[in-house]
């Protein structure tokens, strides 16, 4: 099942001794449940480049795939480590997550995900980050 939905994503960091900062994309995409799974797909333009994303959803386990100008694979597991990369023109830079909260909540036309992690990049911690995810059916 696929619907046509509008996304609402904000994006918090918060590094030690800073103010935290915000960043909030709105695009149109698509929601989609396969098996047990639901996912999240929309487009973004950076810097006049297209990428594309895939959200993976669930209460415990996660996952954020981004191709295009940007490739990256970011997973989530609470409680656990996970092993992901993030690729550029700069190269390949292997990345952990370190999932402290996810939560997933569904109804007939929108939806919600959350999910806080720390960040880490070659060893060190680079940020908290929380993306909150919101997503709306509309009328085809």
């Amino acid at each position: 099942m696929s619907k046509q939905v509008k996304v609402k994503l904000k994006t918090t960091i918060q590094q030690p001794n800073e103010e935290p900062e915000i960043y909030e994309l709105w695009s149109s995409g698509t929601f989609i449940e396969k098996g047990e799974h639901s996912y999240l797909k929309y487009e973004e333009i950076q810097d006049q480049q297209v990428i594309k994303t895939t959200v993976k959803m669930g209460s415990s386990q996660g996952l954020i795939f981004r191709s295009g100008a940007v490739n990256m694979r970011l997973p989530f597991l609470i409680g656990a480590d996970q092993t992901g990369n993030y690729e550029s023109e700069f190269g390949t830079l292997n990345v952990k997550t370190n999932t402290r909260q996810m939560t997933f909540e569904l109804n007939d036309d929108q939806g919600h995900f959350l999910v806080q992690y720390e960040l880490i990049v070659g060893g060190q911690p680079v940020g908290e980050y929380t993306l909150e995810f919101n997503y709306t059916e509309v009328s085809p």
